[in-house]
């Protein structure tokens, strides 16, 4: 691999953490929150609550002033099967960097509440990961090396402009790059390959 293309890859990762929002207040650590709604494949639309919580540092890499990076994306919701039970995810993995996972889709299946995710390997390749929500406990089932490709159910951008509601509509427009922001396709969709380089 020449170095010209390891070169271009670190800035496209960084890219990615840019274009999702690292950029916090300089205070050290805190939170943003916001709501979204959340179309299941079944037809239901639920409301999710999201947070982001920073901590310290950042400041390693040269387009992150804020001194503050990504510790742990959480999402609350209602359990869809309306026991009103609250179900909560919190990212576990962390990249090669130590960036944490990215959530990409919360869905239902077969009655069980799952969530995609993407997290970086190096500075070219990425994986998704699969979790499902079983007697009241969150974990990994491992996807093949190819499987059925999937939109991104959640919302892609976030920062200190956060809205605090954010309905399907905008979801859409933002996502799928109308409103003048282009993701990544590995952001915008998951599969139809677990590992993605390049």
């Amino acid at each position: 691999m020449s170095y010209r293309y390891w070169l271009l890859k670190t800035f496209s990762t960084i890219g990615l953490i840019l274009a999702l929002g690292v950029s916090m207040n300089a205070c050290g650590s805190g939170s943003e929150k916001w709501k979204e709604e959340v179309r299941l494949s079944d037809g239901r639309i639920i409301v999710v609550e999201r947070e982001l919580l920073s901590e310290r540092g950042g400041d390693e890499w040269v387009f992150n002033r804020s001194g503050t990076k990504p510790k742990e994306y959480l999402i609350r919701f209602a359990h869809p099967d309306g026991s009103g039970k609250t179900v909560e995810w919190r990212s576990i993995k962390k990249d090669f960097q130590t960036w944490p996972e990215i959530a990409l889709i919360l869905d239902v299946e077969a009655g069980q509440p799952i969530v995609f995710s993407l997290v970086a390997i190096s500075a070219g390749c990425e994986i998704y990961s699969k979790y499902i929500y079983k007697n009241g406990v969150w974990a990994e089932e491992a996807l093949p090396d190819n499987f059925e490709q999937r939109t991104t159910s959640l919302f892609l951008r976030i920062g200190t402009d956060m809205p605090k509601f954010v309905n399907l509509e905008t979801k859409r427009k933002i996502n799928s790059g109308d409103e003048g922001r282009g993701y990544r396709r590995a952001l915008t969709q998951v599969g139809p390959a677990r590992k993605v380089c390049g």
